[in-house]
């Protein structure tokens, strides 16, 4: 008896079906914890074709695991690879090929990043007026702050270089609302960009509280007092 397929893999499968069609699968393949993801076609005349998504070896800084937090990125570019075959009439690691020369093309700059910027704030005020307030009173400031350092700092390049700077530049106290929530919005922002096609150096840790740190209790400030 086959185990079932946990939550975020049954949505995807799910999203990618009412996406791409019936005949659309992914899943996990390799050995190990860390297994690559393939999405494979299955035609109407029983015939099907498979690749690998991202790339192949592990030890790319860039190798997409099968795992929760790439669902986002396997839906939207199995979604790319889909409007590309309709459209265009291509096979399936064609179409995947013209996808990545896309991305790749579109996502080196910092005007690429405005873009992705204004997409997210559009993506977030979509409810309307409650939307616009949302974004004006949470996201502006920290998103702003979030793509200059995105377009200014070439050192910058990954999402955890990303959050450090931010911490340095406008941290706040450490385990403050103010700081946690700051840092949670820019990593929302991060994982946005991922999913539509930035390259996955781009991804926050998943763990935050290396950013927003922890607040320094009475106890351990009258320590401190006391040894000083």
């Amino acid at each position: 008896m086959r185990d079932k397929p946990t939550k975020w893999i049954a949505c995807l499968r799910e999203d990618i079906r009412q996406a791409c069609g019936e005949g659309w699968m992914v899943r996990g393949i390799g050995r190990g914890l860390v297994q690559k993801v393939q999405l494979t076609v299955r035609f109407g005349d029983g015939n099907r074709t498979s690749i690998v998504l991202g790339p192949k070896a592990k030890s790319d800084p860039d190798f997409v695991p099968w795992v929760g937090t790439s669902a986002g990125w396997i839906l939207k570019i199995s979604t790319d690879i889909s409007l590309i075959m309709k459209s265009q009439g291509k096979g399936l690691a064609e179409a995947y090929e013209l996808v990545k020369q896309k991305n790749e093309s579109g996502l080196n700059g910092a005007l690429d990043w405005e873009q992705l910027a204004r997409r997210f704030k559009s993506h977030k005020t979509s409810n309307g007026k409650k939307g616009s307030r949302v974004w004006n009173r949470n996201y502006r400031t920290p998103i702003a702050r979030t793509l200059l350092i995105l377009t200014s700092e070439t050192s910058i390049a990954s999402g955890y270089s990303v959050l450090k700077t931010l911490v340095e530049r406008h941290g706040g106290e450490p385990g403050s609302a103010s700081r946690r929530l700051r840092i949670q919005y820019a990593a929302e922002f991060l994982r946005f960009a991922f999913k539509n096609g930035a390259n996955r150096s781009w991804l926050p840790p998943e763990e935050l509280n290396t950013f927003i740190g922890e607040k320094a209790t009475i106890h351990k400030l009258s320590e401190h007092r006391t040894r000083e």
